[in-house]
């Protein structure tokens, strides 16, 4: 007896499911968009985003929170969890910058005192970067002066400047750089390398591997290059 098997064809695979992305406040802005990107290739995938200080969300994994990517600000944290939690290995995403925001043109000088917003240096990679760049305004002849408020995170600190809450505030760039008035990018010397590293939490993860190789891509570089960020390898990672 001769029996016909009728082989169809392959049928593509789709992704589906929901895929939780826990990312540092700086990059918020920039993800929402790579999260369209991502979706016009992988439309079964529904992205759930996360923002905070990269301390605070890294404490909340830590603590057992479903937070399948970790998009820190610096390499500290997703190193510890690759240490402790057995994460995937950490991967350079962007490299950040730190600039004094000036939306009303006050300028700097030592003849008035200034309210000044930061992000909270215990939790903030950014805070942390703020801090180390008053130290060196401090070295300025003349210094300038200023009270420090500080925010939980660096999305916190730009909405205290925005609405008028604060005078000036050390930002990340790519938060302030379309926004009004004036900012200068600080020396990549006044402080440690603003190294943004990320993290699959658990390693064979398919929508967070998925993610995670497209955030490399080409396509998704450009749109980090123009949000205000350094790429890992590229001739201007450091030079502004």
């Amino acid at each position: 007896m001769l029996v016909a098997f009728c082989l169809a064809p392959p049928v593509e695979a789709r992704e589906e499911g929901e895929l939780r992305i826990a990312c540092a406040s700086n990059f918020y802005p920039t993800l929402k968009k790579l999260a369209v990107l991502f979706n016009e290739d992988h439309p079964q995938v529904a992205l759930d985003l996360i923002s905070g200080a990269s301390g605070h969300l890294y404490q909340q994994i830590r603590h057992g929170a479903p937070y399948q990517l970790f998009l820190s600000a610096d390499s500290a944290y997703p190193a510890a969890l690759h240490r402790n939690n057995g994460s995937s290995v950490p991967r350079t995403y962007a490299l950040g910058r730190l600039a004094i925001w000036d939306p009303r043109g006050l300028g700097l000088n030592g003849e008035r005192q200034y309210t000044l917003a930061i992000a909270n240096p215990a939790t903030a990679p950014y805070g942390r970067a703020a801090e180390a760049a008053i130290a060196r305004y401090r070295d300025a002849r003349p210094a300038p002066r200023w009270r420090i408020v500080v925010a939980a995170n660096v999305s916190q600190a730009t909405q205290l400047v925005d609405g008028g809450n604060a005078d000036l505030g050390l930002v990340a760039l790519s938060l302030i750089q379309a926004r009004r008035g004036e900012y200068r990018v600080l020396p990549a010397d006044w402080h440690r390398p603003l190294v943004q590293q990320g993290v699959v939490v658990n390693p064979g993860d398919p929508l967070a591997e998925a993610f995670m190789a497209f955030l490399f891509s080409e396509r998704a570089g450009r749109l980090i290059r123009a949000a205000g960020y350094a790429l890992p390898g590229g001739t201007d990672a450091l030079a502004r």
